[in-house]
C-alpha cells in the first residue's frame, strides 16, 4: 500500500515538474549523470563494512533510475567505478569486482525496471582492466538489453573521461571504423564521411562511449564533494552541475525533485549557452573543410582567412623583405671580388670595405634563407581558424 501511494507520489510530482494541468511546459533533463558519492562513509556512520555501503548503493542506483524514467528523463549515466580505484588496496578492489559481477548478474534477475521502460545497458569503459568474470557479466547484460530502445543506463565502470577522450581521438585519427562495447553498429561513425565531419565535434561525440546518448544536461554529486573526477569531462561541458551534501545511499526522490527544479531554473541560460558554442563551432570551420564537405566558406570563416593572409604578408614584410633588400644590392653592386670601375669616387678601402660588408650580408642572407623558407611555407600552410 505504501509503495502504491509513493508510486502516486511520484506520478504526481512527475506531471508537476513537466508542467502538466494546462500549465505552460517545463524543460525536463535529457540526460541526467550521478557521481554516486558517499557510500563507504555511510557504511563507516553506521558501522557497516565498506562493501556494505557499496551494496546500499546499488539498491539506491535502481531505485534513481526508476525515479529519473518516471520524471521522463531518457539517458541516464552513472559513475560506477573509475579506473582510479584500481589504486585501492588490493582487498577492496577485489570486493568491488566481486560485487559488480554479482549485481550485473542480478540487473537481468532481479531488475523489472529495465524490461519495464524498455531501458538498455551499457557498460562503458576500459574493460579489459577488469576481471574477465566482470567482462563477461557486462558482455550478459548488454547483450540481453541490447534490443530496448527507449531509455539507456551507461554504467560506467573502469572509466575516466581522459582516457575517454584519449580513445575517441585515436577512433578518429584512424578513421573511426568499429564500435564500442555496448554502443550499437549505429552508433560508429561512417569513415566514409567526409573530412569535415571528421573534424567536427559531432564526429568527435560518436567517437565517445556515450554515443547515441544527447549531452549531459543535468550531473548531480552527492556526499558534498564539488569536483568532477574525470567523469563525462566532454559530455559535462554545459550541463547544470548540483552537488548535494546527501550521501549517495541517503539520496531520495525528493532530493531528485530538487536538483530538477534546480536546473528548470537555469535552463534558459544552459540554453543560450548551448546555442552560442553550437554557432561558434559552425563559424569555425576552416575553408578547405567546407570545400571538401561541398559548401562554401562560412562568412565569419572568410573573415578570418583575410585576416590570417594580411597576417602572413605582413610577416613576409618584416622577415624575408630584408633579406630580398640585400641581395639585390649585393647584385647591383657585383661580385664582392670584382675590381670597382677606375670611375667610382669610392676609395679601393671603401670600396674593400663594402664589398667584405656585402659578403657577410649574402652569406647570411644564404645561411637564413632556408630556414625562412620553411617557415614561411608552414605559415602559408596553417588553416584558418
Amino acid at each position: 500500500m505504501w509503495e502504491r501511494l509513493a508510486g502516486w507520489a511520484r506520478r504526481g510530482a512527475a506531471a508537476a515538474l513537466a508542467g502538466g494541468g494546462g500549465g505552460r511546459a517545463r524543460p525536463i533533463p535529457a540526460h541526467v549523470a550521478f557521481i554516486m558519492d558517499g557510500n563507504r562513509r555511510y557504511a563507516e556512520a553506521l558501522g557497516l563494512a565498506r562493501v556494505a555501503g557499496h551494496a546500499h548503493g546499488y539498491e539506491r542506483l535502481l531505485a534513481a533510475l526508476e525515479w529519473c524514467l518516471e520524471l521522463g528523463v531518457r539517458c541516464v549515466s552513472v559513475y560506477a567505478f573509475s579506473i582510479d580505484n584500481y589504486r585501492r588496496s588490493g582487498e577492496e578492489v577485489s570486493t568491488l569486482m566481486a560485487l559488480a559481477e554479482d549485481r550485473l548478474g542480478s540487473l537481468l534477475q532481479e531488475c523489472e525496471v529495465l524490461a519495464r521502460h524498455g531501458v538498455r545497458v551499457r557498460v562503458v569503459g576500459d574493460l579489459s582492466l577488469a576481471p574477465s568474470s566482470v567482462q563477461a557479466a557486462a558482455q550478459r547484460v548488454m547483450a540481453a538489453t541490447a534490443h530496448h530502445d527507449r531509455a539507456v543506463l551507461n554504467l560506467c565502470f573502469s572509466y575516466t573521461a581522459s582516457e575517454e577522450l584519449l580513445q575517441a581521438v585515436d577512433r578518429l585519427v584512424a578513421g573511426g571504423n568499429g564500435s564500442w562495447p555496448g554502443s550499437g553498429s549505429g552508433d560508429a561513425p561512417s569513415s566514409s564521411g567526409s573530412s569535415s565531419s571528421s573534424a567536427s565535434s559531432a564526429a568527435l561525440e560518436s567517437c565517445l562511449y556515450t554515443a547515441g546518448c544527447p549531452p549531459v544536461d543535468l550531473l548531480v554529486r552527492t556526499s558534498g564533494e564539488t569536483r568532477l573526477s574525470d567523469f563525462l569531462l566532454w559530455q559535462s561541458r554545459h550541463a547544470l552541475l548540483v552537488f548535494t551534501q546527501v550521501l549517495w545511499p541517503d539520496f531520495g526522490f525528493l532530493d531528485l525533485v530538487a536538483a530538477v527544479l534546480e536546473y528548470q531554473r537555469h535552463a534558459a541560460q544552459l540554453a543560450r549557452l548551448r546555442a552560442a558554442a553550437a554557432a561558434q563551432a559552425a563559424a569555425c570551420v576552416t575553408p578547405a573543410l567546407a570545400a571538401a564537405a561541398g559548401a562554401g566558406a562560412p562568412p565569419r570563416c572568410q573573415q578570418q582567412q583575410q585576416q590570417q593572409q594580411q597576417g602572413r604578408h605582413q610577416l613576409e614584410q618584416r622577415v624575408l623583405q630584408p633579406v630580398k633588400v640585400a641581395a639585390a644590392a649585393q647584385q647591383q653592386r657585383g661580385s664582392p671580388c670584382s675590381i670597382a670601375s677606375p670611375a667610382s669616387p669610392s676609395s679601393p678601402s671603401s670600396r674593400s670595405e663594402a664589398s667584405a660588408e656585402d659578403a657577410a650580408t649574402a652569406a647570411a642572407a644564404a645561411e637564413l634563407a632556408p630556414a625562412l623558407r620553411q617557415r614561411h611555407a608552414a605559415a602559408a600552410a596553417l588553416p584558418a581558424m
